[in-house]
């Protein structure tokens, strides 16, 4: 295993200090464990229900963690992110809490629930570019252009601390923790848990889960370096993207294992939470629920914890894939 780059996985003295300014913002997130898995498996599984934050998701975690430390001044002048939904989410929710102002700029076919909900937080939302790095592009220039700051999806040190704290959190809630599942895109979740887990608890095995369609992480891992990844249709847009020398030193330095769920396999799960468990949750919040229904985990040790992370799945898509998989 690659050692830790401190300039690009925090410290857990940073996510600690994170975990302090997120007490008065954001309870810890549900542990819940469930029966029917754990039965399947032969190990206790738990799902880490951050599928429950205001926004939906962990993201909002690391946009707090962001507006925090930055000055009055700089808040004044606002914030700009690119997102495939749910760190604009996040950034617009933390953005209102400092009354900075936010704009987002996310993809033309990101679900209309994502860019509804930022608007409705008060953020301007731009949705003209045709994939998620696109605005990614047009954001960074935005940021440029204006001087103000950039709050990248998947990068930096205050944004990887947020995020980090969602392994603190579990553990506490669950110190005989020996597997995690964590839902991979451009690695965020990723190096904040897995570089709280490096550094407190390396014998917990961190396993990344992507769709097929949105496996570019996976894809440089197992390359060595950085592979241009097409973009293509997928249930998990929350997980859509490329990503750099940065991210993939997270993917080789916090992840044991990468493991890839098909669209099938994820539109089947979608579709099992909602009837068994009443739960709304996107692709790229059930991405390691499909892995453990339908995945290749080699003897996995328990109590294993799957984080559940994205509930903003538009109502014409859930329905669609309930009608397509009743069961």
């Amino acid at each position: 295993m690659h050692p830790l780059d401190p300039a690009i996985i925090p410290a857990v003295s940073a996510v600690r200090s994170a975990a302090e300014r997120l007490r008065s913002f954001l309870p810890p997130s549900r542990l819940v464990r469930h029966d029917g898995l754990s039965q399947t498996l032969g190990v206790d599984v738990w799902f880490k229900l951050e599928l429950e934050n205001p926004t939906g998701s962990f993201k909002v975690r690391g946009a707090y963690n962001v507006l925090a430390g930055l000055s009055a001044e700089e808040r004044a002048r606002g914030v700009v992110a690119s997102s495939a939904g749910n760190h604009g989410l996040g950034v617009a929710y933390a953005a209102r809490a400092f009354g900075a102002p936010a704009m987002l700029y996310v993809p033309a076919n990101a679900p209309q629930v994502k860019k509804d909900g930022i608007r409705a937080l008060g953020a301007t939302v731009n949705d003209e570019a045709a994939d998620y790095d696109v605005a990614m592009v047009m954001a960074r220039a935005h940021a440029a252009r204006e001087g103000i700051r950039f709050i990248n999806p998947c990068l930096g040190l205050d944004l990887l601390a947020g995020q980090g704290t969602v392994a603190l959190e579990l553990l506490a809630q669950l110190p005989a923790m020996q597997t995690v599942l964590i839902c991979t895109g451009g690695g965020g979740l990723l190096g904040g848990m897995g570089g709280v887990l490096r550094q407190l608890a390396p014998h917990v095995r961190v396993i990344g889960v992507q769709s097929e369609e949105t496996a570019a992480m996976t894809r440089s891992v197992r390359a060595g370096r950085v592979v241009d990844t097409p973009v293509t249709p997928t249930l998990a847009d929350g997980l859509a993207g490329q990503i750099d020398d940065e991210a993939l030193h997270i993917g080789r330095t916090c992840a044991d294992d990468l493991l890839l769920v098909t669209e099938e396999q994820l539109g089947e799960t979608i579709a099992w939470l909602h009837r068994t468990t009443g739960m709304a949750v996107e692709g790229a919040g059930a991405v390691t629920v499909a892995a453990l229904r339908h995945g290749d985990i080699t003897a996995p040790a328990g109590p294993l914890v799957a984080v559940v992370s994205g509930r903003n799945i538009d109502p014409s898509r859930l329905e669609a894939l309930t009608t397509r998989y009743p069961g």
